[in-house]
């Protein structure tokens, strides 16, 4: 696996965030906001990163749930506002970039471990089978 460069937050993709529906209803002035990530991360990246969204954002009392996604080379706040992001929600961002960046790495690491067992095992195992088939 290649060396991991980890993944940052390059800015808010204006032209993407999505209107309200000032319909007068509950939450009717929130909407989507997208995040634009410096690459597109792996799945288990992903998870790393919605994970440590949740745990911290669920702990916050000072704002509403904002639903976190990552989608493609993206991270959508769902349900909040720019100004929710700046005020709030930028101290979670960073945590979960943080947490999603060593545990990606630290997830490297072990399965290139794990991988290398496993090839040193099938190793030894093609060994005796050419040793006891003299």
């Amino acid at each position: 696996m290649p060396d991991f460069v980890p993944i940052r937050i390059t800015g808010i993709i204006v032209e993407l965030v999505s209107r309200p529906r000032n319909d007068g209803g509950l939450d009717s002035g929130l909407y989507d906001v997208p995040l634009q990530l410096s690459a597109k991360p792996a799945t288990e990246w992903a998870r790393l990163f919605v994970q440590t969204w949740n745990q911290f954002s669920a702990a916050a009392s000072s704002y509403r749930r904002v639903i976190c996604e990552v989608v493609g080379d993206r991270v959508w706040l769902r349900g909040t506002t720019i100004e929710q992001i700046d005020e709030t929600c930028k101290e979670t961002l960073k945590l979960a970039l943080a947490d999603a960046n060593q545990g990606f790495a630290d997830y490297i690491v072990r399965t290139n471990a794990e991988g290398e067992r496993l090839r040193k095992e099938q190793e030894t195992y093609e060994q005796h089978i050419r040793e006891a088939a003299k």
